[in-house]
């Protein structure tokens, strides 16, 4: 089977509240691409690099990512983002540099069973975003993590914040990925329940996964599922949405069970979580691991029906 998946290539750079900084290859194509083929997936990238990926394009090969020449930009240097952790949990983001948009035609459909849209900061047009709603007329599984739609960053200072609205028409896509304060940017509700319920009636949407620092829920039709965890987890470390973002996908397009998708897609970050190994290394790479994760999950998992 093979997912597709657009979005740039990005160079990470994460300090701690400790000051410590690491460095990294990421991104959803990066992060995504390695847990498709821990499920046994291909993909089909939609991407964007700069001329500066240099030898750390032989670090993507070695992880079956292969970038085309035509989707390295001669002119402008990879999007690099700086993530600087605060004492009191925030987080600041602030935009480095930043590639040309991804301008490829997105055509072959047919060649995928599904596909994650995930786009960082901006690098996506409204006419790429309707090929993808255009997709799920020919019933191919379509996934967003609405993350670079709605951020927009001062041009004087670099630094990222949310937009108040989104520009975007998404109906047609069959599901979401969504934080907390994206959440409440798009929907404008207070509480999570009510918000992915606005969410699911504005975009027709069957599922929506949202994460928080340390939970995570799940919508499909009238159902609330629920996963708590202890404050040893942190939900929102670089990388973990891009995982359960395609964890979740494709485990869902190869079992079509959804509860089961969703466990999953959480074991897949926990098991990244637990493994202590930062940026692409913390990826899991062998299956059974998740399984056993999502397994327990599945046992562990809370639900209400909503009104």
């Amino acid at each position: 089977m093979k997912i597709g998946i657009a979005s740039h290539i990005v160079f990470d750079i994460v300090q701690n509240i400790e000051e410590k900084i690491t460095e990294s290859l990421g991104g959803p194509v990066c992060y995504g691409s390695i847990i498709a083929k821990t499920f046994n997936f291909d993909t089909l990238i939609f991407t964007k690099a700069g001329y500066d990926i240099g030898e750390k394009s032989e670090v993507l090969k070695l992880e079956d990512i292969h970038i085309r020449d035509d989707q390295i930009d001669k002119d402008n240097p990879t999007t690099k983002i700086k993530l600087n952790c605060n004492k009191d949990g925030s987080k600041d983001l602030i935009l480095l540099s930043k590639c040309s948009p991804i301008d490829n035609i997105l055509q072959n459909f047919d060649k995928v069973d599904g596909f994650v849209l995930s786009p960082v900061i901006d690098e996506i047009s409204y006419e790429i975003c309707q090929n993808f709603t255009n997709v799920k007329k020919n019933n191919i599984f379509t996934i967003v993590n609405p993350s670079g739609f709605i951020r927009q960053w001062n041009k004087d200072n670099f630094s990222i914040t949310y937009k108040n609205q989104i520009d975007f028409d998404l109906n047609g896509i069959t599901a979401f990925k969504i934080d907390e304060k994206e959440l409440a940017v798009i929907t404008k509700e207070i509480t999570a329940s009510d918000g992915m319920k606005s969410l699911k009636k504005k975009f027709s949407l069957e599922f929506i996964i949202l994460t928080g620092i340390n939970y995570a829920l799940f919508l499909h039709k009238n159902i609330l599922y629920s996963l708590t965890f202890n404050d040893k987890y942190n939900f929102g470390d670089v990388g973990l949405g891009d995982i359960i973002t395609t964890g979740f996908s494709c485990s869902y397009l190869k079992e079509k069970d959804p509860l089961w998708a969703f466990c999953f897609g959480v074991g897949s970050i926990v098991t990244a979580l637990e493994s202590k190994k930062k940026g692409l290394e913390k990826v899991p790479r062998k299956k059974k691991l998740i399984e056993r994760n999502a397994s327990y999950f599945y046992n562990m998992v809370k639900f209400k029906v909503m009104d």
